[in-house]
This record gives structure tokens, sequence and C-alpha cells, in this order.
């Protein structure tokens, strides 16, 4: 589905990707694991063509889309979930989920308004209020409906429950098994690595960079220590 090689990444002069290796199959969840400023963001955004590529090269669904324009990447099949939600403010829930909403892919089963209230009763209920004046949670179930409603191949999820309260954590971890069992393919990046080892099949941890450490959740507890380490403050 993704795969990522040696990928580089700068901001001007100043590098901050140099060897980021990454893959995920399809309807697997995978987890993009390190510590505050390691490239964690970079990396996505160089996936999404929002911060160009310097080296290495990005791949989906056998496509290389490296130097791509973001909207042609999105319309390509990947929902991005930004860090910080970023809902548009003045326009209502009903009006965040249908902006953007399209099934190009003609997939089966496709995401409609009716399926995302379903899965997000809340956001039934605020549907002709103003983003803004949502909740910091309901924001992140939104900011979820809305990439789920581009019927993406591929949903990426950049800090999803940073900063939310633990029954709202508990409430998108929730949504995830739920499309982890519809075959969703997911990139994640958090921090809560109970949860994700307990949903996710496969975990990249980067350092300053670089893919430093890869493996499976029963590898992650093999080597514990290793990986505490890079991840932790």
């Amino acid at each position: 589905m993704l795969k990522v090689e040696g990928l580089q990444a700068s901001y001007g002069r100043s590098q901050v990707l140099f060897d980021i290796d990454l893959e995920v199959g399809e309807g697997e969840i995978v987890t993009l694991l390190g510590r505050n400023g390691m490239g964690k963001t970079t990396t996505i955004r160089s996936v999404m063509g929002l911060t160009p590529p310097g080296g290495g090269s990005v791949a989906f669904a056998g496509q290389p889309i490296a130097g791509r324009t973001p909207e042609a990447i999105a319309r390509g099949g990947i929902g991005l979930v930004p860090e910080g939600r970023q809902v548009f403010p003045l326009l209502t829930v009903f009006e965040n989920l249908v902006a953007t909403a399209s099934n190009r892919l003609k997939r089966k089963n496709p995401w409609t308004l009716e399926e995302v209230f379903k899965l997000f009763p809340r956001l039934k209920e605020r549907r002709n209020q103003y983003a803004r004046t949502l909740s910091g949670g309901e924001q992140q179930m939104l900011a979820v409906g809305r990439a789920l409603m581009t019927n993406p191949q591929l949903l990426i999820l950049d800090e999803a429950t940073e900063g939310l309260a633990p029954v709202i954590r508990a409430e998108i971890w929730s949504c995830i098994s739920l499309l982890k069992s519809r075959g969703q393919s997911i990139l994640i990046v958090d921090k809560n690595l109970s949860v994700l080892k307990r949903i996710a099949d496969k975990h990249f941890v980067i350092e300053k960079g670089r893919t430093v450490w890869r493996g499976t959740s029963a590898d992650m507890d093999r080597d514990a220590a290793l990986v505490h380490r890079y991840v932790t403050v």
C-alpha cells in the first residue's frame, strides 16, 4: 500500500529526515513512533507532498508519488487527519463532512454521512454547530470523519489522541479498531504504546530523522528496553 525508502527532507538548509524507511500493507495498522522532534510529522508531510522530499522514494499502491502535489496525493487515495485537527472552524459539522466528500476510487460500501454519524453519534447531534464551538475531542472525531468521507485507501492519523480526555481517547481507539475490522489501512502517530501494541500489526521507530527499529508487537515486547529508550523522554 505505502512504501517509503531512504526518505530525506529539509526545511530550507536544515535537514530533518536523513533515512526513513516505512511500509504499510493492505489492511494493516502501522505505527510511526519516536520522541518529539524526531521527524514523525515531517515524514507524514513528505508522504502527503506538503514538505517535498529531498531524496529517497515514496510509493503508494505501486506508483511513485514523491513530487506530486498534496491534492493529487489526496485524490489518489490517502486521507490525512493532521496534528491539531485543523477542521474548518467557520463551517458546520455537516459542511465539514461534505466539503471534500468523494468516492473517486469507486469503493464498495463507501463512507457516507450516515455511516460517519453511526461511527460518531455525537457528530450527528451537533451537525448544525460550527466546528469552532466543538470540544477538542469532538473536533478530532470530525477530523477523522472528514478524512473517511474521502473514502481513502490509506488513512493517516498524526497524533491521534494527543490532548484528549481519557474517555474520548477510548472512543477514538474503539473507532480505529472498528476501521481495522473493515479492512482499512491505517498509519498512526501516537504515544500510547499499550494500546498501539494491542491493535497495530507493525511498528517503526525513528530517531533524529532515521528509522532505527521496526517490528511487530511481539518484537516490541522482546526489545522493550531498546524501544523505551527511543520513544520516551
